[in-house]
This record gives C-alpha cells, sequence and structure tokens, in this order.
C-alpha cells in the first residue's frame, strides 16, 4: 500500500479504501508520520463516512488502519490551502508532485 500511494502523491490520483468502519475517497497530499513513529496519510476526503463531520475536509489516516486500499483513475489538482509546514506530520517522506506551496 505504502509504494501505491506514493504513486498516486506522484501522479495525483485519488486513493479509495475503508477507515475506521467507514468507506472514504481521498486525495492524497502527503505521506508522514504521526505520534510515535506511526505513517500517516494528509488527504481531502471527497467522498464517504466519518465519525467525526461529513466530507470534505482535510484528514489524517494512520496507514496500519487502513483496509481495502484501491488507487483510482481519477486525477485531482492539489488543493490550494494545502501547507506542508502545517500537516501535522513530521517528517513529510512524501507529497503532492507539484505543489509549491512549502
Amino acid at each position: 500500500m505504502e509504494d501505491q500511494l506514493r504513486q498516486a502523491l506522484g501522479e495525483q490520483r485519488v486513493v479509495s479504501f475503508r477507515y475506521h468502519g467507514h468507506a472514504r475517497r481521498v486525495e492524497p497530499h502527503a505521506l508522514g508520520r504521526v505520534t510515535e513513529g506511526r505513517l500517516a496519510l494528509l488527504g481531502w476526503q471527497v467522498a464517504g463516512g466519518s465519525a467525526s463531520e461529513p466530507p470534505p475536509g482535510w484528514r489524517t489516516f494512520v496507514l496500519a488502519e487502513i483496509t481495502g486500499f484501491k488507487l483510482t483513475r481519477k486525477v485531482f489538482t492539489p488543493r490550494a490551502d494545502y501547507k506542508a509546514a502545517a500537516s501535522g506530520l513530521k517528517p513529510i517522506e512524501a507529497e503532492v508532485a507539484g505543489d509549491k506551496t512549502r
């Protein structure tokens, strides 16, 4: 899944998966580490469910808790409000191609 996620970042492709019991469709923007060094995805959730609030919106997903990951054919344009420094991921290991907002 990590390799496919890096591909999605490089090609600006939407991904789909299940997370905490909800199907999600997400525009991935960054891959990095959260608390305790766990690998996580920061993305703009465009569709699907959520226990906290309905999409759309920014979400962070711990990779170990993702199931049914799929790389879709749909492409997206990086969000203008994406800021790598404000992502909460430390360090950022990969991010969406073409982003110049650092």
